[in-house]
């Protein structure tokens, strides 16, 4: 039997998980940089890990994308510094769009070429006008206006 409720609240606690944690390697790895690069990040606190019951270092996936930022800084030319405080300054936009995930996507559901997630009413307007936005599988996205979805 099929549960869209229940679905659905799987998919607001992973977009709000720091559970999900990465070993230093995994990050290591995922944003080309040295295990040490990310222990001197971490040093100088510009990067924080969780530390696991067996002592090892495991970091968010908030984390890994603050630390490849940081990367991607230094490789564009930036100081240390400069690179961790652009990737702060991105950290917050991140944060708040997980926020916004979190509070406002209702549901999802494929269509023809692409797929279609619903991300609630729209203030001032009738409570079943709801706004969706449908992302296509040839990159295509747009917003549109319609009224709330009873079939899923």
């Amino acid at each position: 039997m099929e549960n869209p409720a229940g679905r659905l609240a799987v998919v607001k606690k992973i977009i709000d998980s720091e559970a999900m944690l990465l070993s230093i390697g995994d990050v290591a790895n995922a944003v080309d940089v040295s295990t040490r690069q990310l222990r001197y990040w971490e040093k100088k606190g510009y990067i924080k890990s969780k530390i696991s019951k067996t002592g090892q270092r495991k970091y968010t996936y908030f984390t890994m994308i603050q630390a490849g930022n940081i990367a991607s800084y230094i490789g564009d030319g930036f100081t240390l510094a400069k690179a961790a405080e652009k990737a702060q300054s991105n950290g917050r936009i991140m944060k708040a769009l997980r926020h916004f995930l979190k509070e406002r996507f209702s549901g999802g559901r494929e269509i023809p070429n692409g797929y279609e997630f619903d991300l609630g009413e729209i203030k001032g307007l009738p409570k079943d006008q709801r706004l969706f936005i449908e992302v296509l599988e040839d990159g295509e996205s747009f917003f549109q206006v319609k009224k709330e979805s009873t079939n899923d």
